[in-house]
């Protein structure tokens, strides 16, 4: 998936965002597809899964994905004017 670096200076939360972000930009993930749930993110990086509820807290306000307590955290980027001036 992706790279953290947990002795860089950027928060780990903001590289988590940044990588799922740059999966969905490089076409690695797409709408509909299932990201790994927070616990198992978190277990795969060695990081407090806080930290990764965070990112998906983040990711989720940003309309990047989808929160469903019954299916998980999916991809859902929803096309707005907002997104894509952000972009």
């Amino acid at each position: 998936m992706f790279f953290i670096d947990t002795l860089s200076e950027v928060p780990i939360y903001t590289q988590i965002c940044n990588g799922i972000i740059k999966e969905i930009a490089e076409g690695n993930l797409k709408n509909g597809d299932e990201l790994p749930s927070v616990r198992q993110l978190a277990k795969d990086f060695g990081i407090n899964p806080m930290t990764v509820n965070k990112a998906y807290g983040i990711l989720k306000s940003e309309n990047v994905i989808e929160i469903d307590r019954r299916v998980g955290s999916i991809v859902y980027v929803r096309c707005t004017e907002e997104n894509i001036e952000n972009i």
